[in-house]
């Protein structure tokens, strides 16, 4: 299974985040910022409706990243994009549940053209690791042709957000970068049920799922890494994660461990053995009431 999500930036205004809520998205990137204008002279400048879409999906319920338009062709400039990126998120930092990621993409962008594998390789490290410091996970968006022509993916220390486009209406989850895949945008004109327009699609995988659970269950990694272990370890984080974001659960009067078991395995859709190997944790009792507590719906003010 995947989560499905999208991503939003200026060019996606008035959007009704509850019909979108709705109809099932469970997490959506958001445009921050960006370094230099592709066809100006600007330099160094937030999206407009960055804040406005950060406050519309979590109002809602739906956990959001961000991510940054890279222009820089050099370490310096990487830095001081992602210290811009940094400062534009910072405001809304309490909101943002999911990745920071560095869009590099060369098409148009005559910044990075022009760049060796191993010059943009090392520039996007460079910013990931810039975010990472500050306290963020990073991740970094790309796309198959840029994977086959202008980075060395096996050198980038950071999980993939990637483009890679469905063909004849068949989905083809990318296989480049293996368990790092956190993100497979799937579409760039896909329509969403009940929501007007077409849209960026994407589909989530265990790394961005590993980033929910542990944010609307508040659970460590170390209990993350468990969980990760099992032979079907990814696919317990997806269904959690689903769980997590959908938050639409009522609470139960019957809160004794085993309840609360039987309450986070139905919803979560775990199988018998998923949950037994759950609860044979060391801490199970702890992860199993903040699975449940995460799972509640938020009540509206």
């Amino acid at each position: 299974m995947a989560l499905f999500g999208m991503d939003v930036s200026i060019y996606q205004k008035n959007l009704n985040y509850l019909a979108i809520k709705t109809a099932g998205v469970h997490f959506a990137m958001v445009k921050a910022s960006q370094g230099h204008s592709v066809n100006g002279k600007a330099y160094l400048f937030g999206d407009k409706m960055f804040e406005t879409h950060i406050n519309g999906f979590t109002k809602v319920g739906i956990p959001v990243g961000a991510y940054h338009f890279l222009t820089a062709s050099n370490l310096t400039e990487a830095y001081r994009e992602a210290d811009f990126f940094l400062e534009t998120v910072k405001p809304l930092r309490d909101k943002i549940e999911l990745f920071l990621a560095c869009d590099a993409e060369n098409y148009n962008n005559k910044y990075l053209k022009g760049l060796s594998r191993a010059q943009l390789t090392a520039i996007i490290n460079a910013f990931c690791g810039r975010v990472e410091a500050a306290g963020f996970k990073a991740c970094h968006y790309t796309n198959t042709d840029h994977i086959a022509r202008f980075i060395n993916l096996d050198k980038i220390d950071y999980p993939v957000w990637q483009a890679h486009y469905m063909k004849d209406g068949v989905v083809c989850r990318p296989n480049d970068a293996g368990k790092r895949l956190a993100i497979h945008q799937y579409r760039n004109d896909g329509p969403i049920p009940g929501v007007a327009g077409l849209y960026d699609l994407n589909f989530g995988y265990a790394p961005l799922a590993r980033l929910i659970v542990g944010a609307r269950a508040s659970i460590m990694d170390v209990t993350l890494d468990y969980i990760e272990k099992y032979p079907t370890g990814d696919e317990i984080l997806l269904q959690l994660a689903r769980a997590l974001a959908e938050r639409r659960f009522n609470p139960s009067r019957n809160t004794t461990h085993e309840h609360l078991v039987s309450f986070v395995r139905g919803n979560a859709a775990l199988t018998t053995d998923q949950a037994a190997y759950l609860n044979a944790y060391r801490w199970s009792e702890d992860l199993f009431r903040k699975l449940y507590l995460g799972m509640l719906a938020v009540k509206k003010v």
